[in-house]
């Protein structure tokens, strides 16, 4: 078990991991870490990545890598190509397992659905990728947000992110 000093600093931290932190380290009823992950969305890291989302649904423009420069997604002033980290799929992953609702971003489903394509081969976005390891990568997004979107081929009628395997349930 941490130290109670190593548990207070990981607590004196971003909303998307001191819910994570009060649940699994420091033992925190249940209203506790609830209450503070129901802050993800509003608060640091997951408010600063639903405000770099595009008009369109995507992050950076792109499905798996961005598909242009993008100022708000670069590390360095002379990084003129921004990461493939800063892209749709990376950061639908990063807000669900920071604990951001399925539903916290409206018609994001629906939008990707209409505008985003994977790089290779112009897939539709919810409909797959060539790759496995990027559909194996994507898909535990699919059923929070693609099943609330006519076009989704997941079947799911799940409204909330899957729980990672050996997670407690949130």
């Amino acid at each position: 078990m941490p130290s109670d000093e190593l548990i207070d600093w990981l607590l004196d931290t971003d909303p998307a991991l001191r819910w994570q932190v009060e649940r699994d380290l420091a033992g925190a009823p249940p209203h506790v870490w609830q209450e503070t992950r129901a802050r993800v969305a509003t608060e640091g890291m997951g408010a600063r990545l639903l405000a770099l989302q595009d008009p369109d649904g995507q992050w950076a423009g792109g499905a798996y890598f961005p598909s242009r420069a993008d100022a708000r997604a670069l590390n360095r002033p002379d990084d003129d190509e921004g990461q493939p980290w800063t892209a749709t799929t990376w950061t639908l992953n990063a807000l669900r397992e920071w604990g951001v609702p399925a539903s916290e971003p409206g018609d994001t489903a629906e939008k990707l659905s209409a505008n985003s394509r994977w790089e290779y081969e112009g897939l539709p976005y919810w409909g797959g990728e060539m790759d496995c390891c990027t559909n194996g990568y994507t898909s535990p997004t699919g059923p929070g947000w693609a099943s609330t979107c006519p076009a989704s081929s997941t079947g799911s009628s799940s409204t909330r992110w899957p729980r990672a395997a050996g997670t407690a349930s949130g």
